[in-house]
């Protein structure tokens, strides 16, 4: 699937032979006059490549990575080891997630609740109105005391894998909240949605800005808000650009045991379970339930594209489709009039309603249980004594055919992986009773 990204790279790397410049050279310098001239296209929207799946394929293929280095100018170089984005642990969303009490006057306020987040801004203002932040920092007292975006100073880093120093100067630099503390600057980059990797930029950039300024340590830290619960990760960074590891990784849940206990034979025996999958869109590819769930939270006319749900989670149009895919399976979104344009079902509205995680993920479960693929492999998730690895993808791959004959044996097993990431969810989230 070709993007527009996709097609203005190619034009300016055929044009101006980048790719035989960088191999000579280690790298390039190119002006955002020079992008908009070879491409057409906003060179802001060309270098926003916040995670490995949202780089254009000419960059996947040949392990390219984009820095502004000035206002107005970039460097594109090699990066074989992608030192330049940190990848998190596949199991980072399985910690064990703490439930925190908030204080008793959050009940009086009403213009903001776990319900009606969907904005990084929201998610993070909230984890500070509930103490969330103070918490986790161990911070009594947390100040409020930069956000935003300004233009950076001077510094110099070293690509990664390259003895090449590089100069950084007058950047813009976004920081979606900085707190101050007695003991510390906390410096955070804020999504709504898990991540499985960032552009450390995100984060470096601003910690390396405030580390020149301040006499306090200053610390970077992660957020992720998702499906009601609070992600963070702190990391320390080394002497080279691409230096980078987490120190500390905390999950919480807000007044609401995180885990839903519901009666299996209850489920089993009053929700019907369809014959066959349905055909209207493909069987699911999409391996995060809890961003299916954040799709629907916030889902509005402005995130009815499949342009906008790839903007806002920061993945390619190919995940786009899938969690779009995703949620018609579970009847949360509907097809809407034109191409590429998705419309919120009754079913979805409901979930929009919930005001508690639990309410939501008792949905979510209900759903799964009325499609056959699902039902039969929750089954085997139980008689398995929730071990999902002892659940075999020739088991799942042959309830797939049975239920979706629409594949071949390959794609059968490579979307039983999706049902697996779901078990996986399942078992994580559900106490079956």
């Amino acid at each position: 699937m070709t993007t527009k990204n996709d097609e203005a790279w190619n034009k300016v790397f055929e044009d101006l032979n980048l790719l035989e410049l960088i191999d000579s050279e280690g790298y390039i310098l190119i002006s955002a006059t020079t992008l908009k001239e070879c491409s057409g296209r906003e060179p802001r929207l060309m270098a926003k490549q916040d995670t490995l799946e949202s780089r254009p394929e000419i960059f996947r293929r040949n392990h390219l990575v984009i820095l502004p280095t000035k206002n107005g100018e970039y460097i594109i170089f090699r990066d074989s080891h992608h030192r330049s984005y940190y990848v998190f642990d596949p199991d980072a969303g399985m910690i064990p997630v703490e439930t925190h009490t908030s204080a008793p006057h959050i009940d009086t306020i009403e213009t903001i609740n776990l319900s009606s987040i969907t904005s990084e801004f929201q998610a993070i203002d909230y984890a500070n109105i509930v103490s969330v932040l103070k918490t986790y920092t161990n911070e009594p007292d947390l100040f409020l005391t930069i956000r935003g975006r300004s233009r950076s100073g001077s510094f110099t880093i070293a690509l990664p894998d390259q003895d090449i120093p590089i100069q950084i100067e007058g950047v813009q630099i976004e920081v979606d909240s900085g707190y101050e503390g007695s003991n510390g600057i906390y410096i955070i980059e804020a999504k709504v949605g898990k991540r499985q990797d960032f552009h450390i930029r995100q984060l470096y950039f601003p910690w390396k800005e405030w580390s020149s300024k301040s006499e306090k340590p200053v610390i970077p830290i992660f957020f992720t808000y998702s499906n009601g619960l609070f992600y963070l990760s702190t990391f320390r960074f080394g002497d080279q650009y691409g230096d980078i590891e987490i120190v500390d990784q905390k999950c919480y849940s807000v007044d609401e045991d995180p885990v839903l206990s519901i009666s299996y034979h209850h489920l089993a025996t009053t929700i019907p379970v369809d014959t066959v999958e349905p055909d209207i869109v493909p069987f699911p590819q999409a391996n995060d339930l809890d961003k299916i769930i954040d799709l629907i939270i916030s889902f509005s006319d402005e995130l009815g594209t499949k342009d906008a749900i790839t903007d806002y989670f920061e993945f390619d149009e190919r995940q786009a489709d899938y969690y779009a895919n995703a949620a018609i399976y579970l009847d949360f979104l509907d097809r809407g009039e034109s191409r590429g344009h998705f419309i919120l079902t009754p079913l979805g509205q409901e979930l929009q309603r919930c005001r508690t995680r639990r309410c939501r993920n008792a949905l979510l479960l209900s759903q799964l249980f009325k499609r056959p693929t699902y039902r039969h492999s929750i089954g085997l998730l139980k008689n398995s004594q929730f071990n999902v690895d002892s659940i075999a993808i020739d088991e799942i791959a042959g309830l797939i055919q049975r239920f979706d004959p629409r594949y071949n044996e390959v794609t059968r097993h490579r979307r039983a992986s999706t049902v697996k990431s779901w078990l996986k969810w399942i078992k994580a989230n559900i106490n079956f009773e």
